[in-house]
């Protein structure tokens, strides 16, 4: 008997208090189609592990079997806040719906980032070594506080819950329960935070404003454009709003029930479309202002202004991909009669938008393979996003690149580097000044070197079954092989001098590093390290239909600050390497942060010093240890 291709399992769509409300109930229960894996108790399947431990309650949950025949025969459990069972089914289906289109659109397996381990507690010489995480681990009621957060320490998810406000607001029971696990929005933010990490781990540096706003706003528009893929739930917003997306409608609100539950009842907790205005008391739509990316700093507010910016580009997209059914359904005169709209223009609305908010959706995880690994700027996720969908559609029938290139105008988010915001200007270029033993030294890498390795890669990876930890061994073992070719054999080819100059090409550097900042002079010591972050074969299908197969590599370099003011301090250089796998190997992308940038390191010492007005506007709790040079805390950046 063949194997089923889905599992059917129930759940909410937006939050649980909408199943309360008459004019949602029918909408807010809807059954999700996730990837059929194995799955045990828990549920534990092949990426996730659910463990119900309740700390506060200090009491373990009886896990759910989702494939006792009961639960299969109904397409899982029913929806209820007040089944711990039903709390692990939801979080496990959100997570791998999530997952499952961030594989679709990278086209290879998620590797979650590995956990640092020491190798001996009782040896002098005790260092870090990655670990392999087989699963990310999720509690659904991991804490009792309004708070879910990702922990990349322990490669977990933590949601809490916690008791409602006591005054009456929307569907919220004052002090009621509400528990994060149930909201699809906050589930699949978390989720994504997990991702993003284990896709570029140097994301979660706090070297600009714009990092710590990226993984807030990328997360949200992650959780955002998977609601607007559920055709009942756009469906019924549209009747409601007579087809007019920039109007109210619940679609545009992120975490409704949590921002209604909390003191200030201050309603959903972030808006991608509009806002409602605490003078008013009225909801009104977000207008574009070019200065607010010059003045916002605070991650939340800085992040906001990104996921406006996607969602200025699908209004664009919306309204002229669907102004001609309206010119149909007004008799060309384009404003509708009075009263509800009809049924089949609704259907007919509500397919183009579920098909924009997909596409969009996969062009914004694509991009994240055109980044540099790290230093991320909005200016540079504009260009990975124009260069990842001109990788997978090279002619933009619809408009899609132009949309976001005149949202990101109109909100005042221009990268550096550039002459104009047309497409040719946007794409990350390949340079051209190489000389000839330089071209031959990327023709070894990519030909001799790596070719017959992502060839073995891409099999193990094309094997059905769970074969991530192969992947994760072997990529890991070519990560070190590509690392000792780049730090030694490839002198011999190139000589010393020769071999820097190309280095400095890629952002990186076979020298000390030394800069002047305040009439100090800071040095690395001794050259610094080149680690390989990633070689990972993509197989993926373009929007034309086209098949796509590369390589991304990424590499970095470090030095720590060991003395002066900004004693503890880390900068880094690298690059990103895209390379085309069917067309003879070559290098199309090479993206990168110099390594030797004395203004871009002068910048971030400032920055994280506290001695920029765009750092005040951080509380120091972000951080681990209350300073900007740790990596940020999730916990602390979500806590409200």
């Amino acid at each position: 008997m063949a194997k089923p291709v889905y599992r059917q399992l129930r759940g909410y769509s937006l939050d649980p208090g909408f199943s309360t409300r008459l004019d949602t109930m029918y909408i807010n229960e809807i059954t999700y189609k996730v990837r059929w894996e194995t799955v045990a108790t828990g549920p534990c399947g092949e990426y996730f592990e659910i463990i119900d431990w309740d700390p506060a309650s200090n009491c373990f949950y009886d896990p759910v079997n989702l494939n006792e025949e009961e639960i299969l025969a109904e397409n899982g459990l029913t929806p209820s806040e007040g089944n711990p069972k039903f709390h692990q089914q939801f979080v496990y289906t959100i997570a791998m719906q999530t997952l499952q289109h961030f594989e679709f659109s990278l086209g290879r397996k998620i590797i979650w980032s590995p956990r640092k381990v020491e190798t001996s507690k009782k040896s002098k010489n005790t260092k870090l070594v990655d670990d392999y995480v087989d699963k990310l681990r999720i509690y659904p009621h991991g804490i009792r506080d309004a708070n879910a957060f990702y922990d990349p320490q322990k490669k977990a998810i933590l949601f809490g819950y916690f008791e409602s406000a006591a005054n009456v607001n929307e569907s919220n029971m004052p002090g009621g329960a509400v528990f994060t696990c149930l909201s699809p929005d906050i589930v699949a933010h978390e989720v994504t935070h997990a991702i993003l990490d284990s896709i570029h781990p140097r994301f979660i540096e706090n070297t600009n404003p714009d990092v710590p706003a990226f993984h807030e706003a990328f997360s949200d528009l992650v959780a955002l454009l998977q609601r607007f893929t559920i055709p009942q739930l756009v469906e019924h917003q549209i009747a409601q709003t007579k087809g007019n997306l920039g109007e109210f409608s619940f679609l545009g609100e992120l975490a409704t029930q949590l921002g209604n539950a909390l003191e200030n009842n201050r309603g959903a907790l972030r808006g991608a479309i509009g806002e409602f205005d605490p003078e008013t008391n009225k909801w009104k739509k977000h207008r574009s202002d070019p200065q607010k990316y010059k003045r916002e700093f605070e991650p939340h507010s800085r992040g906001a202004i990104l996921v406006a910016t996607v969602f200025d580009a699908f209004l664009r997209l919306y309204n002229i991909m669907t102004e001609d059914l309206i010119r149909i359904a007004t008799n060309g005169t384009g404003v509708l009669q009075p009263g509800a709209i009809h049924p089949d223009l609704v259907k007919r609305l509500a397919g183009t938008a579920c098909e924009i908010a997909e596409r969009l959706l996969h062009i914004c995880i694509r991009a994240l393979d055109y980044c540099p690994p790290l230093d991320i700027t909005f200016g540079d996720y504009l260009r990975a996003l124009i260069t990842a969908d001109i990788a997978c559609s090279p002619t933009d029938v619809k408009g899609y690149r132009i949309a976001l290139i005149e949202a990101f105008r109109s909100w005042g988010i221009f990268p550096d580097r550039v002459n104009t915001l047309s497409e040719e200007s946007l794409v990350w270029s390949t340079r051209e000044d190489f000389t000839e033993k330089e071209k031959d030294v990327l023709k070894f890498i990519s030909k001799e070197f790596l070719k017959p390795r992502l060839t073995r890669l891409k099999e193990i990876s094309m094997m059905s079954g769970n074969h991530r930890k192969e992947i994760h061994k072997y990529s890991h073992q070519i990560q070190g092989e590509l690392r000792q070719l780049l730090e030694r054999d490839k002198y011999k080819v190139l000589g010393t001098k020769n071999f820097s100059k190309f280095l400095i090409k890629i952002g990186l550097t076979n020298e000390q590093v030394k800069f002047k900042v305040d009439d100090e002079t800071i040095q690395s010591r001794g050259i610094p390290m080149i680690e390989v972050h990633k070689v990972r074969p993509i197989t993926r299908i373009g929007r034309d239909g086209t098949h796509i197969e590369q390589a991304m590599i990424t590499l970095t370099q470090s030095f720590s600050v060991l003395k002066g003011k900004y004693e503890g301090a880390v900068f880094r250089g690298g690059c990103t390497i895209l390379v085309d796998m069917t067309n003879d190997y070559n290098i199309e992308y090479i993206i990168y942060k110099k390594i030797q940038s004395e203004n871009r390191f002068k910048y971030q010492m400032n920055y994280q010093a506290g001695n920029l007005d765009e750092y005040m506007s951080i509380n120091d709790s972000m951080y681990e240890d209350g300073v900007g040079f740790q990596p940020i805390n999730f916990s602390n950046l979500h806590f409200h």
